[in-house]
């Protein structure tokens, strides 16, 4: 067998510092160091082993009581180009494997103008001096126009739908869809709309795994519960899912 990876046996999710403290008894490491590489796992415990090394690490795990197995490396599913999907189309819903569902946020950095000069501070001692003299003091510096950048955050949710023979994926942003389908169902808020499609998209594809991200929104957690920092996050899990499936997993 070429490289190994080693992916949880079952689509569901151990408790993360069950699998924090597994890690650590393995590799002899601080539990708090483990914690971080149990929240990125995202079903995929460990890749690019040899094959003692996967088996060994499979084993250890089970005695904690974390069910997972050992595949090829290039037995890892790997996920085609996301479609953006800006409507409901026909077929979509048919024949998906799985409904791929995620919230997290997304910080950028946006650039403004400002004027900078003289503080205000400076003014305002001025504005003093004149008042009790008669005699302004010169402030140092023009004011000036320049650009300054500061950090914005936004909650982005998605779907991501796989399915399709070949496999195809078609991927929903919240923000950047067109709810009308909704009819009167439709809301006024982007978030309830998405949750319907989403619901939707699940009554009409019993067959399609869901991923935690999909249960979450569905049952109305916080979204700091589900755990995705990025999109790597969400693809990750996809893979795991497709992966499992794809073995025979339940």
């Amino acid at each position: 067998m070429s490289a190994c990876s080693v992916i949880l046996a079952t689509p569901e999710y151990p408790d993360i510092m069950a699998l924090a403290k597994a890690l650590a008894a393995i590799r002899r490491a601080p539990v708090q160091d483990q914690v971080h590489v149990a929240k990125r796992a995202w079903g995929i415990i460990s890749e690019h082993l040899s094959e003692a090394d996967a088996g060994t690490l499979v084993d250890s795990l089970r005695r904690a009581g974390i069910e997972c197995r050992v595949v090829a490396g290039e037995a890892i599913a790997p996920l085609p180009p996301a479609e953006t999907l800006l409507k409901m189309e026909a077929g979509v819903a048919d024949s998906l494997a799985l409904i791929a569902a995620a919230g997290y946020t997304v910080v950028s950095a946006v650039a403004g103008t400002g004027t900078e000069g003289p503080k205000s501070a400076l003014k305002i001692i001025n504005a003093g001096i004149l008042l009790t003299t008669g005699l302004p003091i010169k402030l140092g510096g023009k004011e000036r126009k320049g650009t300054k950048t500061h950090e914005v955050s936004e909650t982005v949710y998605q779907i991501d739908l796989v399915g399709g023979t070949p496999h195809r994926r078609w991927r929903v942003q919240a923000s950047h869809f067109d709810y009308s389908f909704l009819k009167e169902r439709k809301q006024y808020q982007s978030f309830a709309n998405f949750k319907l499609l989403l619901g939707d998209l699940v009554a009409a594809s019993p067959q399609a795994w869901r991923n935690r991200g999909t249960q979450a929104i569905l049952s109305g957690q916080p979204l700091h519960t589900m755990g995705y920092e990025t999109l790597a996050d969400l693809e990750r899990e996809a893979k795991w899912l497709l992966t499992l499936r794809s073995l025979g997993g339940t």
